[in-house]
């Protein structure tokens, strides 16, 4: 048996355990435990709500390699989901607010593909967020006194050295008195919000989540569905994912129209392109969104976002605030899973070492023996000539960055200006329980399939893959040393560059930022419960 048949057997056999665990393993799925906290509360569009999140199995890291961040509206629509990549149950990574959505209370959701089904009091955790965009505002009511001239809040539990301090000064915040202290979070306070603290699944949704269980072991899985009236069992459906590597993926409808591309180690991609065998119809084809589908109990409310007309400085600066960026860098070296993206190819053309042609064909016919050309009712077909001299009676597999091609007439007067490499197989080729007569696969430079066009039938989309794993060069509440100082966030425990103090007490420098902040230290009481301690104080101009 060839290496690569080996490899794809290998992964269809993973891909019938994964996908279907109710009939295999399904007892044996273990429930999983979510937690996670965020710096604030108060976001403009285009920010980045940074996200700290452990997944847990029976208080060890979870299996699961993917954390769903998501952003719900009050009409219960998903406005924006976010992959993140699970390190041995623990991510810190940031979703980004899409710059579109309107001015709003959300609510801030995140999960697994599988803790919702099994346990969605603790396998989903929601808080509220208030996101503004200055192009969509929220309600302005001339009557309402502004909302951040409430009064200073104070807590027995917190001592601030200062409850009114100006641009540069130093504040000392101490909790001595506290014990089992598991955060603390120094940032811009968000007066639209009472209660910004996780909210319990129990109180939201009503019922359960439905939804098949697919447990994410090695990456994402995309989930798709055809229409069960006319399903085609036998029918091959096709996936390519495309960005920084490319991949193919292949699977049939089962008896219902379900689809399911196990996409393993590839991570990172920027869009996908669907397939069927052919090139044929995908009028009955959609995309199923990985984002949990509940609904809310009928006295369940979100709280309205509204303004008073006295409340735009405070918001001007805040906006001006939005604008400061924490740096990171990307990091693709933290891949838990190899990727097998491409095969072993029996030969590999770098196309800028021959002159350039202005046609695939003629590239084939100057420098490509493995493969002939033949004209077939006026139309350009391709044969692999096999390693004992035979040629084989059907097109190769036709790849372009991991896109099936089935029409090798428009391939074979395409120019390959864009394309890089040419890998040729000519031997029979296995693609999970299909066979191919040999394979021709051209990668462009930028794995953006090269110009090449659609097929007339294909599904794009530009749903992206797991966000690339990042690291801060410095903690999100850094101040700036070479400019002015616009900090909403002083001190946030759960930064991955940050650490607890020591002592329960720490020093924070003042930004020039003139709203009102909050101190939280969250804690555990003696009967373990969850206990948030606040006070406030202002930033004054001189």
């Amino acid at each position: 048996m060839s290496k690569f048949k080996f490899i794809w057997l290998v992964c269809g056999i993973l891909s019938v355990l994964i996908l279907f665990p109710k009939h295999s393993f399904g007892q044996d799925v273990v429930a999983e435990s979510v937690s996670y906290s965020i710096p604030k509360t108060i976001f403009f569009t285009g920010e980045k709500i940074w996200i700290q999140a452990q997944v847990l199995q029976k208080n060890s890291p979870t299996s699961s390699h993917v954390l769903y961040a998501e952003l719900l509206n009050r009409e219960n629509q998903s406005v924006h989901l976010a992959k993140l990549l699970l390190e041995k149950g623990n991510v810190f990574h940031f979703l980004e607010i899409p710059t579109d959505i309107p001015s709003d209370n959300y609510l801030l959701r995140v999960y697994t593909r599988i803790s919702p089904i099994l346990d969605m009091e603790n396998g989903l955790q929601q808080q509220f967020v208030t996101i503004f965009n200055p192009n969509k505002p929220p309600q302005v009511k001339a009557e309402l006194p502004s909302a951040f001239e409430s009064p200073i809040e104070t807590n027995s539990s917190v001592s601030l050295s200062k409850q009114s301090l100006l641009d540069g000064e130093e504040l000392s915040v101490s909790w001595g008195s506290l014990s089992n202290v598991s955060e603390v979070k120094i940032r811009v306070k968000n007066p639209y919000l009472e209660d910004q603290g996780l909210i319990s699944s129990s109180k939201i949704y009503e019922g359960e989540v439905g939804g098949k269980l697919l447990p994410e072991l090695f990456g994402h899985i995309v989930a798709a569905q055809v229409d069960p009236r006319t399903v085609d069992t036998t029918k091959v459906y096709f996936l390519s994912v495309h960005g920084r590597e490319s991949a193919l993926y292949t699977d049939r409808p089962d008896s219902e129209g379900n689809l399911y591309f196990d996409i393993g180690g590839l991570k990172h991609w920027d869009f996908m392109i669907a397939q069927a065998d052919q090139n044929g119809s995908l009028l009955d084809f959609e995309f199923r969104s990985p984002a949990v589908q509940t609904s809310f109990k009928p006295g369940f409310k979100f709280p309205e976002l509204v303004i008073s007309p006295k409340d735009q400085p405070y918001l001007q600066e805040l906006l001006i605030s939005s604008g400061v960026q924490t740096f990171f860098i990307e990091n693709y070296a933290q891949e838990p899973v190899p990727v097998v993206t491409g095969f072993v190819a029996d030969r590999t053309f770098m196309l800028d070492d021959y002159t350039r042609f202005e046609s695939v064909e003629t590239v084939i016919k100057e420098y490509v023996p493995m493969i002939s050309l033949r004209t077939r009712k006026g139309l350009k077909e391709f044969r692999s000539v096999n390693e004992n001299g035979g040629v084989f009676s059907g097109n190769p597999l036709m790849l372009v960055d991991g896109m099936p091609v089935f029409d090798s007439d428009q391939l074979a007067s395409f120019n390959p200006k864009s394309f890089e490499k040419l890998e040729v197989l000519s031997r029979l080729f296995y693609l999970n329980d299909r066979e191919f007569e040999g394979v021709m696969s051209f990668s462009s430079y930028q794995s953006n399939v090269g110009g090449f066009p659609l097929p007339t039938n294909a599904f794009f989309t530009q749903t992206p893959g797991i966000q690339v794993p990042v690291e801060l060069l410095q903690p999100i509440s850094a101040s700036p040393e070479d400019s002015e100082d616009f900090r909403s966030i002083l001190f946030w425990s759960a930064d991955e560059k940050s650490e607890m103090p020591d002592s329960n007490s720490l020093n924070v420098k003042i930004p020039n930022l003139p709203v009102p902040f909050e101190v939280e230290v969250i804690s555990k009481s003696p009967q373990g419960e969850v206990v948030r301690n606040k006070a406030s104080f202002w930033v004054k101009k001189d």
